[in-house]
């Protein structure tokens, strides 16, 4: 009786865990998303239009946007990263995740909206990428856990870093101590 209890007790506590980590996933448009809009009342709106464009071109060093509209207020780039993974409990596997980072002002706030995440093998190619959705779903158990670590902690380290430069409008070297 006590293992049958113990058994339950485990299996809803995985069950549990692996709810929590799963990616945030969009109800209207099924793909993975974040989003989030943050009150920033202490500078108008074409400073934070400024300070966004900034910060695009220092975070992932590029000098044009795939979306720049002064009109609606929105620039956007696509960026990526590298996720590793392990296959039969001792193989590494490179993997790219490409995104979409998008990022619109208003007065008194900004949004930022991460999506169209892409995934593929970096031995394979660019040729090959899937959306992170479907690649996901064809993953083990220890895949999935190993990519929502890696993908949450990339998506975490891009908005503390925004966050951090929209408020002070610069980036902290190390003379800013």
């Amino acid at each position: 009786m006590r293992y049958l209890i113990g058994l339950v007790a485990v299996m809803g506590f995985s069950i549990l865990s692996q709810a929590q980590s799963a990616l945030p996933i969009d109800a209207t448009t099924n793909k993975v998303t974040w989003q989030e809009t943050i009150p920033l009342d202490s500078i108008s709106r074409d400073d934070m239009f400024d300070r966004c464009k900034r910060w695009l071109a220092h975070y992932y060093k590029i000098e044009s946007f795939t979306v720049d509209s002064k009109v609606s207020y929105t620039v956007a780039t696509n960026a990526s990263f590298n996720v590793n993974l392990t296959y039969d409990f001792k193989y590494k596997s490179q993997n790219n995740v490409s995104y979409t980072i998008t990022l619109n002002q208003k007065e008194g706030k900004y949004r930022v909206t991460i999506t169209d995440f892409m995934f593929y093998k970096t031995a394979s190619g660019i040729k090959t990428q899937i959306p992170l959705e479907q690649a996901y779903a064809k993953m083990t158990s220890q895949n999935k856990g190993e990519t929502t670590t890696q993908v949450k902690a990339e998506i975490d380290k891009v908005l503390a870093d925004l966050k951090l430069f929209m408020e002070k409008g610069f980036v902290k070297t190390e003379e800013d101590w």
